[in-house]
């Protein structure tokens, strides 16, 4: 973990993302254990409670990155995860990834509430210039929801990471500047208000 992005809890209206720990793992092995969801992800789904206790230790040893549990606050339900990667304090950038969120959960305001959790605290506290998401090439509805949000698609890294099953995938790349983040604030706050 950087020392610039610390451990810390994010609170919206509907949503809480809280650092990820090992009392998330059942949460987050109900919720990931369709295969379909992790398609275009670099693993597979969850395949039993050590696979996802095991997921959770790795994603919370990756250096330079903080990795969040998406709670869901009505229900007070783990719905999914996130994380800050990447950081780069000394050129003040971040990248938002490894989000996923249960069926039930997709195509709701939660993911759009958790990009505004993250982007307003990359923005607003962290200082950042850019903050940049990457995707798999092959996964249209990935690029077509950063569009929606505001984000700018930058190029594709092609052959850029072997992900499941020895797939070598070209990724797609967005980002958000520091210039844009009033107005995709604003666009946010406008989508989670309707």
């Amino acid at each position: 973990m950087s020392e610039w992005i610390k451990p810390l809890v994010l609170q919206g209206q509907g949503v809480r993302l809280e650092p990820l720990a090992q009392e998330h793992a059942q949460g987050l092995y109900n919720r990931g254990r369709t295969a379909s969801d992790w398609a275009y992800m670099p693993r597979a789904c969850f395949v039993d409670m050590p696979d996802t206790r095991q997921w959770i230790d790795e994603m919370r040893q990756r250096s330079a990155s903080l990795s969040f549990a998406i709670i869901e606050t009505r229900k007070n339900k783990v719905v999914g995860s996130t994380s800050y990667l990447n950081a780069r304090a000394e050129h003040r950038g971040v990248e938002i990834g490894w989000t996923w969120l249960g069926q039930e959960w997709q195509r709701t305001p939660v993911n759009t509430e958790v990009k505004l959790l993250l982007l307003r605290h990359a923005f607003e506290r962290l200082g950042c210039y850019r903050v940049e998401f990457k995707t798999d090439a092959r996964n249209e509805r990935s690029q077509a929801a950063l569009a929606r949000i505001g984000a700018a698609r930058e190029g594709v890294r092609r052959q850029h990471m072997v992900v499941q099953g020895g797939y070598v995938r070209d990724s797609v790349y967005f980002s958000i500047v520091r210039q844009e983040w009033p107005s995709v604030k604003a666009h946010l706050e406008a989508m989670l208000s309707d």
